[in-house]
């Protein structure tokens, strides 16, 4: 059973799709329980088994509660996916009391208290992964909150070796569970470690640039934008629908939408072969020695 926080959008809806693509029953943390539910109800309709929960990870009453209905419905959890990844791009010269009281609140209190409430857990042991800010988020109060993510974590985990405690760092901002798939990798590889295993480290992700904003449109729009795309073109895709599957002839504008809207339903096919692979990918860089960030020895 996997708890997996702020799940309505970015890391936190790829994590939570991908453990219940595996098999595992997940609780949909967040504070939006439209996203929570939406979110729950797509790893249902895949064939796994999922639960939305309304919580606010900042807030300790919400996040106590939440780890009170996971113990009383399953009564255990094998893992936590906690998303503290909230950034600030403002100038530090411009930055406000409020703004950065708000970044500390979404990333170190809500770390603090998951962590608190994650040593409620049964004795048996446990994983717990955390998302930090990306790295490309470069002003000096995201370098603090990242340094200080890492320290806690650390920390944690020599005290509590058996919450077996990780930060991963992406190298930016959530896009899409498809360009996300690296840091899902990542979480999964963590998630199977024997024990004891890899604990007390910050990984830095790399993941690949996202999608330009067309690419995610609908074939007949990005023709729309297309300013190659003649008028009396783009009447006819729209009236006419997608290209005579009897025409040999070279592709014309309804060809090449025809061909552009089965390669988007193919790329849904194809997303647990390419997961498998990266996965596959992260371990060899992982035993290589890429990810893998020395541990500091304890100074005295």
């Amino acid at each position: 059973m996997v708890l997996v926080t702020n799940v309505g959008l970015g890391f936190g809806r790829a994590a939570a799709l991908a453990f219940g693509a595996a098999g595992a029953d997940v609780v949909c943390a967040d504070r939006d329980v439209e996203q929570a539910s939406r979110t729950a109800a797509e790893i249902e309709e895949a064939g796994g088994q999922a639960i939305p929960v309304q919580a606010d990870m900042s807030s300790q009453m919400d996040v106590i509660n939440t780890f009170e209905k996971v113990f009383g419905i399953f009564g255990n959890l094998d893992g936590v996916v906690h998303v503290a990844s909230h950034e600030s791009s403002t100038p530090f010269r411009k930055l406000v009391d409020n703004e950065f009281g708000e970044l500390l609140q979404e990333t170190l209190r809500s770390t603090y208290l998951v962590l608190n409430q994650a040593l409620r857990a049964p004795p048996d042991r446990l994983w717990i992964s955390l998302i930090g800010p990306p790295r490309n988020a470069v002003e000096p109060q995201m370098a603090a909150i990242r340094g200080a993510l890492g320290s806690l974590c650390e920390s944690f985990n020599r005290r509590h070796s058996s919450r077996r405690t990780n930060l991963l760092v992406p190298n930016r901002a959530a896009s899409d569970p498809r360009h996300d798939a690296s840091i899902v990798s990542a979480l999964r590889f963590l998630a199977d470690q024997d024990d004891p295993g890899v604990g007390g480290q910050v990984l830095e992700v790399e993941l690949p640039a996202p999608p330009r904003t067309t690419e995610s449109l609908l074939p007949e729009v990005r023709a729309a934008l297309d300013s190659n795309m003649r008028q009396d073109d783009l009447e006819a895709i729209h009236y006419s629908g997608y290209a005579d599957e009897d025409d040999d002839d070279e592709d014309g504008p309804e060809d090449q939408l025809d061909e552009a809207a089965w390669h988007e339903d193919d790329q849904h096919e194809d997303y647990a072969y390419q997961d498998a692979l990266a996965l596959d990918d992260f371990k060899e860089q992982w035993e290589s020695g890429l990810f893998r960030e020395p541990r500091r020895d304890p100074v005295g």
